[in-house]
């Protein structure tokens, strides 16, 4: 089976028509009114991922804190998320096209702090 998805925005409803083919049978479009006015907005800097075979598990959290004992921090989680393997595996490729059009827009992520750094510590 084949997905595909478009999507129109306006202001915060949006429109996706999802196109959905399985092997040998004709296409089928759905198109999908999504309302997102009442939907909590949470700002994450830290993700944690994990899971089982039924399940993939996605944790959301702030930055890591020092706790004040040596070698000991503390990462609250604001969010948990839980998928099914199968619409997890459709999030990773849903972000690795996003991420593969923001850097085609905005140039390449860094993920190694160090070499982000622009104060002369490991970066340009």
């Amino acid at each position: 089976m084949s997905e595909s998805i478009a999507q129109t925005q306006n202001g915060s409803a949006s429109t996706e028509t999802i196109t959905a083919a399985s092997d040998g049978q004709a296409q089928n479009q759905v198109q999908l009114q999504i309302d997102d006015t009442d939907t909590p907005v949470a700002y994450s800097t830290t993700a944690r991922v994990w899971g089982s075979a039924e399940e993939i598990n996605l944790d959301f959290a702030g930055p890591i804190r020092p706790t004040g004992q040596n070698n000991v921090a503390r990462l609250k989680i604001d969010q948990r998320i839980t998928l099914n393997p199968w619409a997890a595996k459709r999030l990773a490729i849903a972000l690795g096209q996003a991420i593969t059009r923001y850097e085609q827009t905005y140039g390449t992520l860094e993920i190694d702090e160090r070499k982000r750094r622009v104060d002369g510590t490991g970066g340009s």
